[in-house]
């Protein structure tokens, strides 16, 4: 069965679909690109691509569910592992072990392992993961539910992604346009909102020894909240989508697991009903290469 066809199963069947309510307040209050940016990266800090390491191992869970039903529809579990890290003659070419596993209401699905690569420059390895990370993002793809042939997505690439979500680039008007049939298309970001926090551990880290090195089970955590709106415009008709993010960052972690948390909650039509999906990603598990 489909994401699309359980959505559609569920918004017939739950009583809720009615009193759905907006994922994003009605008041909005306008945040600059430059704004969303800087609570990004400062929230994620200063640390080295270049500290991934073999062996090094993070697993996080992928959840989507609907308003008022905490129960998720659809579950993707995922595990990454560093195999290799190779020197090569201006950058370190590093080798991934993806191994993924799906639940649709409570189906196990396959579960199947793959190997993927990234390669991070010597000169300067945070700006050229940053530009990789924000080519491999695809314009408008956080408007569409998970997709059945999931691909290796690093805390990273999303968080670098999202710092410059709210800037309309040239490959998103072209997208807008070509691919979406449109005149034209406009972005805005609103509602911006940072918190430090202290967090226990999650439960896998703090069943390691010792917490898995962290004093009192517990970690400090930084989290980002804004809203992206688009505005797909064809003639005289505009049609305005809205996604809510929420994310954690841990400045506490390394590198490779530094983001914690990775949320987006959005509207869907489904058969004239409004349908509310909460997609959320979390770290579970990490370990360094030898712990």
């Amino acid at each position: 069965m489909s994401l699309n066809k359980i959505i559609i199963l569920l918004a017939l069947t739950a009583s809720m679909v009615s009193c759905i309510k907006e994922p994003v307040e009605e008041t909005e209050a306008p945040a600059t690109a430059q704004e969303v940016y800087s609570a990004v990266a400062q929230g994620w800090g200063d640390t080295d691509p270049l500290t991934m390491a073999p062996n090094d191992f993070l697993f996080q869970e992928t959840e989507q569910t609907i308003e008022n039903n905490p129960k998720p529809f659809y579950v993707l579990q995922e595990g990454i592992t560093i195999s290799k890290k190779e020197e090569q003659t201006d950058s370190w070419l590093y080798t991934f072990l993806y191994q993924t596993k799906v639940y649709k209401q409570d189906q196990e699905g396959a579960q199947s392992t793959r190997e993927d690569h990234r390669t991070v420059g010597k000169a300067n390895a945070a700006v050229t993961m940053a530009q990789n990370a924000l080519r491999a993002v695809k314009p408008y793809a956080s408007l569409k539910t998970l997709a059945e042939d999931n691909q290796m997505s690093l805390g990273f690439e999303r968080i670098y992604g999202l710092a410059g979500s709210c800037v309309k680039t040239d490959a998103l008007d072209k997208y807008c346009k070509e691919d979406l049939g449109m005149d034209s298309c406009e972005i805005q970001c609103s509602n911006l909102k940072t918190a430090d926090e202290v967090r226990p551990l999650p439960d896998m880290i703090k069943a390691q020894p010792n917490c898995g090195g962290f004093a009192d089970c517990t970690y400090h955590v930084k989290t980002v909240q804004f809203n992206w709106t688009i505005s797909l415009k064809k003639g005289e008709s505009v049609e305005t989508q809205k996604v809510n993010y929420s994310i954690a960052l841990s400045p506490d972690m390394p590198f490779f697991s530094r983001m914690n948390e990775y949320c987006y909650r959005q509207l869907y039509t489904v058969q004239d009903q409004k349908v509310l999906v909460t997609t959320c990603t979390k770290l579970k598990n990490f370990k360094k290469g030898g712990t």
